[in-house]
């Protein structure tokens, strides 16, 4: 099973469930072993049963200390299947010549769960561990630990470097579909979503170039592109970090600003106006900005198709299409 992205929240506690019940099935294979090679002992016994409970409370002390959620506390379930079955090994010297292949599956999750290059950290004690199960003689060791190395290192980078590579396209392919590819601003395919999370206690505005289709029937398409380009470079300069700025249409805009009043999107917008001045287009810009909620896109248009009716080059919000027509 393939991991998912582990910077998504939730999925560094998936893992660990997985973990877990990987090192679950680990001692019970363990103790089947014991069981069906008759070696079974109240030491083996006792080996395993302790294994198992210094391996949860290890990870009850990584919950308590808020380290649970980092990604290197997935290593917690290879290493404890690795340590167990080194210490099995001496409570029952016979057991471990019939389990390498627990290294190799606490490297596989290694490789699934680890950035690319974590499972050569452990190559040195896997190698410790593997002389240590197996007694082999020099000779045997020539040949065998190198093999054993390899097929470490196949089932913990190859995962690891590929999907690596998957998340990678995965986020390139997520940005290409929710992002304009003209201006780098968003698209609507996650306006709902943005506007979900802001709430009511944000500011909506929406932003027309004026005069827009007469200057790219006159100056062509190829200086219009520029210039939704250069406005939304300037656009999202003067926007913040938890601002989100979305292209909605062909020369409109929207920007959602959380926590922030409609006056204080105004004066941000008014900011833009002034680091825009035209941009060598000569184009100007007007604006409705709106209260958030369920209504907010449509009271921010409202309000920027009255800022056009008054003459355009102006940023409107309620307070202030108040005091115009006052």
């Amino acid at each position: 099973m393939l991991a998912g992205d582990l910077n998504e929240p939730g999925q560094i506690a998936v893992w660990h469930r997985r973990g877990a019940l990987r090192f679950s099935i680990a001692i019970v294979i363990m103790l089947t072993a014991e069981i069906v090679t008759l070696t079974i002992s109240f030491a083996a016994l006792v080996t395993l049963l302790s294994a198992a409970i210094v391996g949860y409370a290890a990870f009850r002390a990584l919950t308590y200390l808020g380290l649970a959620e980092r990604r290197w506390s997935l290593l917690l379930w290879p290493l404890a299947t690795c340590s167990t079955l080194g210490v099995l090994h001496m409570a029952s010297s016979d057991i471990g010549t019939l389990l390498p292949g627990l290294i190799v599956l606490a490297f596989q999750f290694i490789g699934i769960t680890q950035p690319p290059g974590t499972g050569l950290l452990f190559i040195l004690p896997a190698s410790a561990l593997l002389l240590h199960l197996t007694d082999m003689s020099s000779r045997d060791a020539v040949i065998r630990l190198p093999l054993a190395i390899l097929v470490w290192l196949v089932v913990s980078e190859v995962p690891s470097r590929l999907l690596g590579e998957l998340r990678d396209k995965q986020r390139a392919l997520e940005l290409l579909a929710t992002t304009d590819p003209l201006t780098g601003l968003l698209n609507r395919s996650r306006l709902e979503a943005h506007l979900e999370m802001a709430g009511d206690s944000s500011a909506v505005a929406v932003i027309d170039l004026d005069h827009f289709k007469e200057f790219n029937d006159t100056q062509g398409h190829i200086s219009g592109d520029r210039a939704l380009a250069d406005f939304s470079g300037v656009l999202q300069s003067m926007t913040r970090a938890g601002d989100a700025a979305f292209r909605y249409g062909g020369d409109e805009f929207l920007v959602i600003f959380p926590r922030t009043t409609p006056a204080e999107a105004a004066e941000i917008l008014d900011r833009c106006a002034e680091m825009w001045d035209g941009h060598g287009s000569g184009l100007t810009f007007s604006a409705g900005i709106a209260e958030g909620g369920d209504d907010a896109v449509r009271a921010a248009d409202g309000l920027l198709y009255e800022a056009k009716r008054g003459g355009r080059e102006r940023v409107l919000t309620v307070e202030r299409s108040l005091a115009r027509q006052a």
